[in-house]
């Protein structure tokens, strides 16, 4: 239970740190307009994020710090796992014309999959 708690309080204090900034600083200073790909987009202020980002103390900071330590700890566990092999046999390693070919095939799926635009009705 100690750990949920926990949980919850520091999301509590995250959204009242929110709270207490957007009263002090006023809703029209915590929101600003950017140009972003051709579109204006309602985004955080500079000035906002900047104070929010003091009252958590570099909190997104060390998240994502134990972020990359965590990949990093599934990356060693899965070598470890598959018998610690060799990886430089990976560094004099050439593709295939055939996995160039997948590869390749694999990123223009992505791209087009990212760009893929709902389709209206025609009606």
């Amino acid at each position: 239970w100690q750990a949920v708690w926990g949980a919850n309080a520091a999301v509590d204090s995250v959204l009242r740190f929110e709270r207490d900034l957007t009263v002090a600083m006023g809703e029209s200073k915590k929101y600003s307009i950017e140009e972003r790909n051709g579109q204006n987009i309602k985004t955080y202020s500079p000035e906002f994020s900047k104070k929010y980002h003091q009252l958590l103390q570099n909190q997104v900071e060390r998240q994502m710090r134990i972020a990359i330590k965590m990949v990093g700890d599934f990356w060693y566990t899965a070598w470890v796992d598959a018998g610690q092999p060799d990886m430089k046999l990976l560094l004099d390693y050439k593709e295939t014309e055939q996995e160039k070919e997948a590869e390749n095939k694999e990123k223009q799926s992505w791209l087009q999959n990212i760009f893929n635009v709902r389709k209206e009705a025609d009606n």
